[in-house]
């Protein structure tokens, strides 16, 4: 990368289970390999957490736990970050179902990233 932190333009991943409350929910019991799109402008009231393999209980209080995007968006405010990215990643941990992970979740996800002309990914786990 040839920017510095502060011009950099910021994505979040998480495998924490977070969603748009529209979205439809990721299948916990089996085990999901697909990702949910949330705009980099989304208002908290609008996101949730469903997963069945760590408590959400937190999570579901202050979803900056598991999902810091106002933190990413402070830092942008504060000239710490360039900017946050428009597009951010939602998955839910539990994924056995790992070629499709390899071969379909995670190229779709590198190919929006590279679109949005994202420098940093940033990656929590649920």
């Amino acid at each position: 990368m040839d920017k510095t932190l502060d011009e950099a333009r910021v994505a979040f991943i998480t495998t924490a289970g977070v969603r748009l409350k529209t979205d439809p929910p990721f299948e916990t019991k089996k085990g999901d390999p697909t990702f949910r799109i949330i705009p980099g402008d989304v208002d908290y009231g609008d996101l949730t957490v469903n997963h069945e393999h760590y408590d959400i209980r937190d999570a579901l209080e202050d979803i900056n736990l598991v999902f810091p995007l106002d933190i990413l968006r402070q830092f942008a405010r504060e000239g710490k970050i360039g900017e946050v990215a428009p597009h951010h990643f939602g998955l839910m941990g539990y994924i056995p179902q790992v070629k499709k992970l390899m071969n379909k979740t995670a190229p779709a996800i590198a190919d929006q990233l590279q679109e949005d002309q994202v420098d940093i990914a940033l990656l929590s786990p649920g």
